[in-house]
């Protein structure tokens, strides 16, 4: 073994290790500004978004009116109040832009435009009266479960 009983070495270290046990103890640290731990609280709102939007509004506009959607500055609404401004991880991940479902489960679309080319496909099977409010047509046909969703779409603004 390198070190053997008693022998100088382990004299050394021990001594060592008792001077800078001793100084440490001695020592003032008062003066060291150490952080406080930060807090690792979330809610469970903060993992369920991104920062910031993962979609730019005009664009989507763009493509919408490119497609022929229908009353767009309301789908529009739709997709931001539905996916928080293009900031839910759940329905960005999913290229899911209004939330839709088959079963219980949000669907999967390849990309953001697939969504909203199914949204399309949608509204040309359900939205057959082009004099008809969209609104009012939304809630007809009871687009949302809450009673106030059209009341909130109205407030959505587009940034």
């Amino acid at each position: 073994p390198i070190l053997k009983r008693n022998s100088l070495n382990n004299k050394i270290i021990i001594f060592s290790t008792f001077i800078f046990l001793s100084a440490a103890a001695l020592a003032d640290f008062s003066n060291i500004n150490i952080p406080a731990p930060v807090s690792k609280q979330t809610t469970k709102k903060e993992g369920k978004y991104y920062l910031s939007p993962q979609l730019n509004a005009a664009e989507v506009k763009y493509y919408m009116d490119s497609i022929g959607i229908k009353h767009s500055e309301v789908v529009l609404k739709q997709a931001l109040l539905e996916t928080g401004h293009f900031k839910s991880k759940l329905l960005m991940n999913k290229n899911n832009l209004f939330a839709f479902r088959f079963t219980k489960r949000y669907m999967n679309f390849e990309t953001w435009q697939m969504s909203v080319d199914y949204y399309k496909q949608w509204q040309e099977k359900f939205y057959t009266n082009d004099k008809e409010d969209y609104y009012h047509f939304l809630k007809r046909i009871k687009y949302a479960r809450s009673p106030e969703y059209i009341k909130v779409l109205k407030k959505v603004r587009i940034k």
